[in-house]
């Protein structure tokens, strides 16, 4: 299962809800019937009636949400399908859920693994987990080279990211 997108807001009167595409792309949506939405503290499955793709906005109506009011109630929860109904990644493209596990290399040697994907300003940030605690990695190519999706290992280019001190 991948994360492709996210619960926005309400739109309109009937229960339907705007979604953010995680990969950008959405044409992904219109073949979808079942999702699973997750909360940190709430994992339920949905059923979708009906999806519009308007103005490179996804809008989605699940079965039994009829209001606004419990269409706002969705509103932050991830939606989730199996992979073979995700967009497929381009070049140079991963999916968060890839990168969790992932072993971070330096010089041929580990040195932590990657726990999470958190938003950062300018770019996702690595959240790294060593022996002495967790460090930030930026996602950007100054910073992270060759990402081996089959040996589940990312390069590290600048070791001293890893200083705590």
């Amino acid at each position: 299962m991948v994360a492709i997108g996210a619960v926005r807001r309400p739109h309109g009167v009937r229960g339907a809800v705007k979604v953010f595409s995680f990969s950008g792309e959405i044409a992904h949506f219109e073949g979808l019937s079942r999702v699973e939405l997750r909360r940190k503290d709430k994992v339920w499955s949905a059923n979708v009636e009906k999806v519009l793709l308007q103005g490179g906005v996804p809008l989605l109506w699940f079965s039994g949400v009829t209001t606004p009011e419990q269409a706002r109630d969705l509103a932050g929860a991830e939606i989730w399908v199996p992979r073979d109904q995700a967009a497929p990644c381009g070049s140079n493209e991963y999916y968060i859920t890839d990168l969790v596990g992932m072993t971070l290399l330096s010089g041929g040697d580990s040195c932590g693994e990657i726990i999470a994907v958190v938003d950062g300003l300018q770019a996702p940030l690595l959240e790294v987990k060593r022996e002495t605690g967790t460090v930030l990695i930026p996602f950007m190519s100054q910073y992270v080279g060759d990402v081996d999706t089959e040996k589940r290992t990312v390069e590290l280019l600048v070791p001293w990211l890893m200083d705590t001190e």
